[in-house]
């Protein structure tokens, strides 16, 4: 039996009429943290956008959170993009107007020539309008822990610690835990980069031993990413059959696994 016309307008109400509150998603902010500059943090983040893109296209940006050094939109060639995220706070206009596609991957990239003082920015707020448009945004952070670092830090819902193999760095690193554990800020996994298997360097075992937490990431030290980075070129597409391209192609991989669950 058919229902009647008016049960079918019941059933096609709009949810809300229903009191079924459904909330639009909201995409993933995933920050890439390191303790002090030099380890591969922001080449991490501009692989990790680009192998993201390659498997889910417009859906992912990347941002670049490290207001007083920025250097992501160089990992793409972009050396004067015309529209900054210090031009979105300093001129207080829309985030989104800052959003540029650069070799197919979305980015709202810093200015290297901004000689303003940089004032502490709320980056959650910042960013919260573009979290209706991107399935995954990923930042790229300040190193250390200082105060740009930890309102990045807030922003995001999950992070990813790159490292590398000596024994100074890991030691440092640990800070970076610190502070993720004292923010509340749920850990994806640490990435740890340069590894040369040097009879120096620290085993994995030991690293994943020291830092308690689990390695998603093993990129090798490679010279390949020395000259995709000279070139503008994310390694990923640059050589995709180097040593390292292969590795951020995995952990792009780990990343997207960790999203379905």
């Amino acid at each position: 039996m058919e229902p009647k016309k008016h049960q079918l307008a019941t059933l096609l109400k709009p949810a809300k009429e229903h009191g079924i509150d459904i909330k639009p998603r909201q995409a993933r902010v995933i920050g890439v943290f390191s303790c002090k500059g030099g380890v591969g943090k922001t080449t991490t983040t501009a692989n990790l956008a680009m192998g993201l893109t390659e498997k889910w296209g417009a859906r992912v940006l990347t941002v670049d959170a490290n207001l007083g050094a920025p250097n992501l939109g160089l990992h793409f060639g972009e050396l004067t993009p015309k529209i900054t995220v210090h031009d979105a706070i300093a001129n207080e206009m829309p985030i989104e107007d800052a959003i540029l596609e650069v070799q197919g991957v979305k980015g709202i990239f810093g200015s290297i020539a901004y000689e303003d003082e940089v004032r502490l920015v709320d980056l959650r707020e910042l960013i919260s309008p573009l979290r209706k448009k991107f399935k995954i945004i990923l930042v790229d952070s300040a190193p250390g822990i200082g105060g740009e670092v930890v309102a990045a830090m807030k922003a995001c819902n999950e992070i990813i610690i790159v490292t590398d193999p000596y024994v100074p760095t890991i030691a440092s690193t640990l800070k970076t835990f610190r502070a993720a554990e004292r923010y509340k800020v749920p850990i994806l996994g640490v990435v740890v980069n340069r590894v040369a298997g040097d009879p120096f360097e620290l085993p994995m075992s030991e690293i994943r031993k020291a830092l308690g937490w689990p390695v998603i990431g093993v990129i090798p030290e490679d010279k390949k990413v020395r000259e995709a980075t000279a070139a503008g070129i994310p390694v990923i597409r640059y050589y995709p059959r180097s040593k390292a391209a292969k590795e951020f192609e995995r952990l792009a991989d780990a990343v997207i696994e960790r999203m379905k669950k």
